[in-house]
Parts: structure tokens; sequence; C-alpha cells
């Protein structure tokens, strides 16, 4: 008697410590940790993008209203300064007018009663002029001592008494050729309206020798340019002013904080006359935002300068209106764009913990099904020792080594038990070479190995099988196999598996086909076999363990699903691999492959013969 597939009868206990498998590594950033970043990352920067985009488009406006503004004020004060030269222009065209006459009176001696001037057709002359004029109060005349000699309203009263009260003729200024400019001063007379102010504007009245005849001046009322400036749209804070040339109010609006006949040393820098160049200058006031928008120019060939005064509480307040609602609009989309991202992360942190709770459950799992495999590999002994004593003390039976006195009956019942023994003997070893490969604890010998001698032992091994099951196998070895680096055992355990697999699924009476052949690529051997073939479905899962390729086989006690599974293992830890490819009701052919890098070439190949058929 010997003991069954190598084993012996030892009833030691555990015989080797399965290895522990190593740590796995654990992965520096999750995917979600990724995610998390990525989201806080692009939700940071789309608001910061908004966020810009709002600043860009709010200093856009801004710098627009500006330049609006700008013009605007440079607009205005030139439509005012081209008045004022219109009107200023034109009353010094009359005085003139008025000049001549008094030139050719006096050089032409018409005196009254032969003593002086028609004064009644001066007095005329100029009372004709002012309705066209409605800038000036009145027209006179002054003789070359500063006396008076006519008015347009003031015949026959003394124009010195009653118009000329607090102006210094003598310091007039020289604004160009003969033409002169007064002082600013206040009406005094009781009749005038309060605070009325008065602007003069005079003419020398020369000679043919260049002496000086006298002086025709013109007094231009304040009220004439505030009613002007008034039909200006300057806002409720901005103002317009008509200044002298040491900064002195003329007129100006009702928002005009300096008071007329006042001084602002800020208007004080006007030339004494601008006659060819027209200075402009724009200000903008303010500190951060601008404050004020200042326009500033002056009035040719007088000493005056328009200024045009534009609050930011007028012009800005569009824009602050707009800048309100760009700022409510990126503070809307940055909350939601923060609460979309507190979604989504407080998803991804739900997800995590998903994930954590499947980990655990992962790994309580594994290490029960390490549990379970270490146990299995451990209990390898106890398990076979037994089935090794049932079947050889079965068999002692059975062959009536003992002697002939046994009962046929028992020798029958000892065949049973000797079969179904070998049988489960068979799982057992499936079911503990599958668990082993699981825990780690199948070692490998590797070794130069000759395919040819494990595919002719192979057949022989499976001879018998193959005998009982009317089936014969026809071998198709290519010459000169090389070597193969690999596990001897292992090898010869699969081509017997495959054999086996195809043995039990061919009908009788049909032949099985073992090829061996290589390439420069790899070393192949085929089984094919008749059988009913493997669905399309099952033939994807192929490998897994304790799937039944064939469920009426299955059925039989023939089969625990694992032949082809620990096939597959096998040929994994030796570097190769495992095809099966099947036809419905046509057969099935499983082939394995050994990469070219563990095949090694030789000079004496044994060769195989065939084995023959089966009877």
């Amino acid at each position: 008697m010997k003991p069954l597939s190598g084993l012996s009868l030892e009833t030691s206990g555990f015989q080797r410590s399965s290895p522990q498998k190593p740590a796995p590594k654990k992965s520096g950033i999750s995917s979600l940790r990724r995610l998390r970043i990525a989201t806080i990352l692009l939700v940071s920067s789309f608001a910061l993008l908004v966020i810009a985009a709002g600043v860009y488009n709010i200093t856009q406006q801004y710098h627009a209203v500006m330049d609006a503004t700008t013009r605007s004020a440079l607009g205005t004060a030139r439509t005012i300064q081209s008045h004022a030269m219109q009107t200023f222009g034109e009353t010094y065209r009359v005085l003139d007018g008025i000049g001549d006459v008094y030139r050719h009176a006096v050089e032409q001696g018409e005196l009254k009663n032969g003593e002086a001037i028609n004064e009644v057709y001066l007095h005329d002359l100029m009372a004709a002029k002012l309705p066209n004029a409605p800038a000036v109060m009145t027209y006179f005349l002054l003789d070359r001592d500063y006396k008076g000699v006519a008015g347009a309203r003031t015949f026959p009263v003394d124009v010195s008494k009653v118009y000329l009260s607090g102006i210094s003729f003598e310091n007039a200024i020289d604004v160009g050729g003969d033409n002169l400019a007064g002082e600013i001063y206040k009406d005094l007379r009781p009749q005038a309206t309060p605070n009325t102010w008065i602007y003069p504007i005079g003419l020398r009245v020369m000679d043919s020798n260049g002496g000086v005849q006298g002086f025709v001046y013109a007094l231009i009322r304040q009220e004439f340019f505030a009613k002007y400036f008034a039909e200006f749209d300057v806002g409720a804070h901005g103002s317009i002013g008509l200044w002298t040339s040491d900064g002195r109010l003329i007129a100006g609006t009702a928002n005009e904080k300096t008071p007329i006949g006042a001084i602002d040393k800020s208007h004080g820098d006007t030339p004494q006359v601008a006659t060819t160049l027209q200075r402009e200058t724009v200000i903008t006031v303010g500190n951060g935002l601008a404050e004020q928008v200042i326009a500033r120019v002056n009035v040719i060939n007088v000493p005056l300068q328009v200024s045009v005064v534009l609050d930011a509480e007028d012009f800005l307040a569009s824009w602050r209106e707009a800048r309100n609602v760009v700022a409510l609009t990126v503070t809307g989309i940055v909350l939601a764009m923060v609460a979309f991202a507190f979604i989504i992360l407080r998803q991804i942190e739900r997800t995590e913990e998903n994930e954590r709770a499947l980990r655990q459950a992962k790994a309580s799992a594994e290490e029960a099904n390490d549990a379970k495999s270490s146990f299995l590999a451990h209990m390898s002994p106890e398990f076979r020792t037994p089935l090794n004593a049932i079947m050889g003390f079965s068999e002692i039976i059975k062959n009536k080594v003992l002697g002939e006195s046994i009962s046929p009956a028992y020798t029958s019942y000892a065949d049973h038990i000797h079969r179904s023994g070998e049988h489960l003997l068979n799982i057992v070893n499936d079911i503990l070479d599958m668990a082993k490969i699981e825990s780690g604890a199948q070692p490998l010998h590797r070794e130069d190995i000759d395919m040819a001698e494990i595919i002719a032992g192979a057949i022989s091994f499976v001879e018998g099988l193959a005998s009982q099951r009317d089936v014969s196998i026809r071998l198709a070895a290519q010459p000169n196999l090389p070597l193969v680096y690999g596990d001897q055992r292992f090898s010869r355990q699969v081509v017997i598996n495959l054999l086996s697999n195809a043995i039990k699924f061919s009908p009788p009476r049909n032949e099985i086909v073992v090829t061996a052949r290589y390439t420069e690529e790899f070393l192949g051997v085929s089984i094919s076999d008749h059988g009913p073939g493997i669905e399309p479905a099952l033939l994807k899962r192929l490998g897994e363990p304790f799937l039944q390729a064939n469920p009426t086989v299955s059925h039989t006690g023939q089969g625990t699903g694992l032949g082809l599974s620990i096939c597959k293992r096998y040929m994994d830890l030796l570097g190769g691999e495992l095809i099966v490819n099947s036809t419905v009701g046509s057969g099935t052919t499983a082939t394995i492959r050994f990469p070219a890098h563990l095949m090694m070439s030789r000079e004496n190949p044994p060769a195989i013969s065939p084995p023959a058929a089966a009877d």
C-alpha cells in the first residue's frame, strides 16, 4: 500500500506557517481629497475671476464717466468763453464807433453856442445803441481829465456822480491797442438792485497826433452773465464763474461759493490779457476717486477767465449706482459659488465617509478571507492524513491483503469507500491548493524544465481515465521544444488538469488533440476536445473559483469548479498565461503559453512518442 497523491500518513499539526502579506501602501492623496482641492481651487479661481471682471467693469465705467465729464466741463467752458468774447467784442466795436464820432466832433470844433460839444447828439447816439446791447447798462464819455461829457442814460445829469462812484479810471488795465478794462465795483445808486455789480470796459479816444482826447466806457451788467450761466446744466452741486485777472468773481451761478466781488486765490494766475493763445486747463480734484472736475478757459482780448466746476455728487451718481449693481451682482455670484462649493465639498465629505466605511468593510472581508485561506492552508495535513488512512485501509480490504476469508460484501463496500475517498481527496486537494495560492503560501521552485517530458508524463498519468471514458489522446508536438524556466510540479499539474477536463467533457469514442509548438515569442501547449463547449457568458468568467463551465457535469459530483482557476493561478505564478477558446457544440481548446524570456534552447531534445489509443 502506498499513500495517494504523494501524501504521508502524518497526523501532526500545522506543517508550515503562512507568510504575512505585506501591508498595502497608503496613497499620498486620495482621489476624493484631490477632488476637494480641485473644487476649492476652481471655485476660488472663478470667484477671483468674477471679482476681477467686476472691478475691471467698474474701473472702465469710471474712466468713461470721467472722460465724458471732462469733455462736458471743457465744452461748457468753451461755449461760455465764445459767448463772452462775442459780448465784449461787440461792445468794443460800439465803443470804437462812439469814439470816432467824439474824435471827429472835437477835431471839427463843433461847439454848442461856440463853447461845448453837442451833448444831445452824443446822448442820442449812445442811447440808440443800448437796445441792441443787453449786457450793457450804459455808455458814457469822459474827457481827457476824466470828467463826464455825455451818457446814454444821464442827459443832462452829471454822469460822474450817478454811475462812476467807486471807479478809479487811473487804474484801468490795457487790454490791447486802446482798449481798457476797469475794476469791478458795486452799484451804489439808490434805485439800483441790491448787490448789483458792474464791470467797466473802455476805449481811449486818440487824436491824429497820438494824443488822448478822451475816454468812452460801457458798464457791463453782472446779471447778464449770471442769467446766461443759468441756462447750463452743471448739476445740483456744480457752478460756473467769470473771474478777473486777480481772482475776483464777476458773475457766477447760485452754487458758486465765492461771493460776487470777492477774491479766490486759485483763480489769480490768469494772464493780464490772452490775445493769441487760448489757455485751457482741466483739473481733477480728489484723493482716490474724483471729487470735482474744474475746467478753466481764458477769454481772449479781455483779462477774464471762465471756470466750470462739476461735482462728483452729480457726475458720479449714475456710476455709483452701476457700481453698486455690479458689486451686488459679483457678491451674489461669489456667494452662489461658495454655496455650490459647500454643497460639493459636503457631498465629497459624505462620499469619503462612505468610502471609509467601504474600506473598513473590505478590510474586514479581506481579513476574514485571509483567515479562511490561512486556516485551510494550515489544515492541509489535518484534512489529508485521515483521508489517506481511510483510502489506505479500504484498499487493504478491497484487495484482500490479509486473506480471502473476507466477505464479498465487505470487499464491495471497501471499493465504494475507496472511490468516494479518492474523489473527496481530489476535492480537498483542489480547495487546499487554491487556499495556498490565495494566502501566498505556495512556494515556487524554478528550474529548467522540459515541457516535452511534462506533456508525456501528463498524458501517461491520465491514460487510465481516458480508457474509462473511451477517449483517445493524440499528440502533435513540434520537434526540438526549448526548455522553460519554471516550476516542474506546477507545470505538470496544469497540463494534467487541462487533460482531465478535456477527458471529462469529451463524448465517448472521441479524440483529444495535444499540440505543442513554439515561436520567437512564446512556447504554447494546446489541448482540444470535441465536447459541448462553453457559453460565451461563462467563457468570459473562466478562472473564477467554483465556477462550473458546464453545469450538467457539476451535478454528477465530478467537478468543484476549481480546476481552471488553479491552472490560471499557476500560470500567473509561472509568468505565463492561460487562454481558453470555445464554441458551443464544437468543443473547447485550452492553451498555455510561456513568453520568450522564459524559453531556453537545448541541443539534444528528447523525442516524444504519442500514446497508444485507448481500447
